[in-house]
């Protein structure tokens, strides 16, 4: 199933007469670039983007790498945390 997910730039709405662009959206008055991945259980937090599959948080038990679909995100894959309980 697709979900919907958010990255947070870290850019708040105002302070520097910012401009949306593409697909962004303001999200707690902060600037957002949306993305969507396959497969991601409920309950799984994004941790970060980045542009390989490969690093090495991969390796921990509670951590899960999709593909990012749908964005203007540079980086390729998403990584989240998620706890099996």
């Amino acid at each position: 199933m697709l979900r919907t997910f958010y990255f947070n730039t870290g850019v708040r709405q105002g302070i520097h007469n910012t401009s949306l662009y593409g697909n962004q959206v303001y999200l707690n008055g902060v600037v957002q670039i949306p993305f969507d991945c396959e497969n991601v259980p409920k309950g799984a937090i994004f941790m970060f983007a980045a542009p390989s599959a490969e690093l090495r948080e991969v390796k921990q038990e509670n951590v899960i790498v999709r593909k990012i679909l749908n964005s203007e995100l540079v980086s390729e894959y998403a990584y989240f945390q998620y706890n099996k309980k």
